[in-house]
């Protein structure tokens, strides 16, 4: 039977081996089979990109295509719909030019102008033109006529164009009329930079004289609609403006280093002191604003490039197709990639848009910004504000007057000392003598601890040992002698460490108290000197920074 049962274990693990190596088998083409799934998905992975790329390609193409033929189409409707409007705009034009070269006829630019007028019955610049013309020929009920016309149909153009284009022929009192219109139409809680710059070039004598003073009126009231829009538009002014000055706000740690390491109360005398210094700075800043050159010259170019942007800006009808037209041209530069060009448009529309700001927000735009701001803007922004600016500046340096102190407390190594001027700096001084004696003392007694103590009870009791040992066992006793005569060679030693410890002590104490009394002179004399910046400031009137 045990032979039996051997053969039947025999046979069994042969199964199992059998059963091993099939299982081995089936292991192995089921890896093969996941390595081929794997690269399956890869492959399908890589052809569901090829075809996605594709795809993206395709619909690239046809939008790209489209828009080239969309494109045309736009072209055409606005040459179709607006065609007489670009020439109308650049008719004007070509008469300013013509006006002040003296080289057409009178007669061509009457009849060119009446032609355009014709072709274009709603646009308001097509009026202006002949306008113009009816000026240039002299004709007076015309020009009456034709102009208005242009303000029924859009009065605020109409009223900038003309008042432009009379300061340009020198037309003063008709200038201003046409701009005592334009700035009626103006809503001083919405300035454009743009009207701003009129405001600059009327304030600079750009426009001539304004005898009748309109213009001042106009800037008067937009000052004061924005004043009572708001109960607390002076407190804001204030705010704004005394922060304006603390751009120019420096510290004073590096004149006075004693101060700041020593004194506590160096933050109010810090607060105040580094204004008081800013106001210098503060002074000459606006000082190099109010005396700017203003070059006439320069204001005139601006004028008339403004002159030649408002004729030359399309009419609000051609805004939808030249909003297409500018769509299509991204299209075609992102090849035809929508998704892009949307967002370039967007991009665009974001940086046209400007933010809404009243005029006084505007003028003190123009006064912060410290890039490529016109000289004269600046300076007329200043005249206007000047009050405000002036009360802010007097709010910013009497704002931590109070709080400067009338006393120091100086923090020496530890030592705590009170001074108002000084005069008491020997009792100051003897003070801190005191001081530094306790503490030295103190680290002299702590020197002179329990180490020798030690060393003379270990020589004591060796010495009674030794002293019985000798009688009783001689070798015991014998080094009982040498450990008591170590001890005793140890107090010794220990003796002088103590004493050249102590002198060490005393000498590190004598150099600190040099150093503290020099520390407190400085401080003194520190205090001293700001504390006579405060007095020699306070005891005179407040520096006007804007003559």
């Amino acid at each position: 039977m045990a032979e039996l049962s051997q053969l039947d274990i025999n046979r069994l693990e042969k199964k199992v081996d059998n059963l091993t190596q099939f299982t081995a088998k089936v292991n192995d083409h089921i890896n093969n089979i996941s390595t081929s799934l794997d690269q399956v998905n890869d492959d399908l992975k890589n052809l569901a990109d090829s075809f996605q790329k594709m795809m993206i390609e395709q619909k690239k193409s046809a939008a790209l295509q489209q828009a080239s033929t969309e494109f045309v189409r736009v072209r055409q409707e606005l040459e179709q719909n607006f065609g007489n409007y670009k020439v109308v705009r650049e008719t004007m034009l070509g008469v300013l030019q013509a006006t002040d070269l003296a080289l057409v006829k009178k007669s061509t630019i009457s009849r060119v102008s009446e032609e355009l007028m014709l072709s274009t019955p709603k646009y308001w610049l097509a009026p202006c033109l002949v306008a113009v013309a009816a000026w240039i020929g002299n004709d007076r009920d015309l020009a009456e006529r034709a102009i208005a016309e242009a303000v029924k149909r859009d009065e605020e153009r109409t009223a900038l164009t003309m008042a432009l284009i009379c300061r340009r022929n020198n037309k003063v009192q008709t200038c201003y009329e046409w701009l005592s219109i334009y700035f009626a139409k103006q809503d001083a809680a919405n300035f454009s930079e743009g009207t701003f710059t009129y405001i600059d070039a009327y304030v600079n004598g750009v426009f001539g004289p304004d005898d009748k003073h309109m213009c001042d009126d106009y800037i008067t009231k937009w000052i004061n609609e924005i004043r009572g829009s708001s109960s607390l538009f002076e407190k804001d002014q204030e705010d704004l403006w005394k922060g304006y000055c603390d751009k120019f706000h420096s510290g004073i740690e590096g004149h006075y280093p004693d101060l700041k390491d020593s004194v506590q109360e160096y933050s109010r005398i810090n607060a105040y002191v580094s204004r008081i210094n800013s106001v210098d700075a503060i002074a000459e800043n606006f000082t190099g604003i109010v005396n700017a050159y203003v070059d006439q010259e320069r204001l005139k170019a601006t004028i008339d490039k403004n002159l030649i942007s408002l004729i030359s800006k399309y009419d609000e009808e051609e805004e939808p197709l030249r909003r297409e037209e500018e769509y299509l041209k991204a299209v075609k530069k992102f090849d035809g990639d929508t998704d892009a060009a949307k967002e370039a448009i967007v991009e665009a529309e974001r940086l046209r848009q400007v933010k809404a700001l009243n005029l006084v927000e505007q003028m003190t735009k123009v006064i912060s910004t410290e890039g490529d701001v016109s000289p004269s803007e600046k300076k007329t922004a200043v005249s206007f504000l000047s009050g405000y600016i002036k009360k802010g500046f007097h709010s910013y340096i009497t704002e931590k007057k109070a709080d400067f102190p009338e006393s120091i407390t100086m923090n020496v190594n530890g030592w705590i000392g009170t001074t108002s001027d000084g005069s008491n700096y020997n009792q100051l001084c003897a003070d801190y003598d005191n001081y530094l004696s306790g503490r030295c003392n103190q680290e002299v007694i702590n020197a002179t601890t329990s180490t020798p103590k030690n060393w003379m009870i270990g020589a004591i009791l060796l010495g009674i040992i030794a002293f019985i040992m000798l009688i009783v066992e001689l070798p015991v006793g014998v080094i009982s002698v040498l450990g008591a005569g170590f001890c005793a060679l140890m107090i010794s030693k220990s003796k002088r460490d103590i004493n050249a410890n102590i002198d060490s002590i005393n000498q590190k104490y004598m150099n600190i108290n040099l150093q503290g009394k020099n520390k407190i002179k400085a401080c003194i004399n520190q205090w001293n000197e700001t504390k006579s910046i405060a007095q020699q400031f306070n005891n005179g009137p407040i520096r006007d920074i804007i003559a």
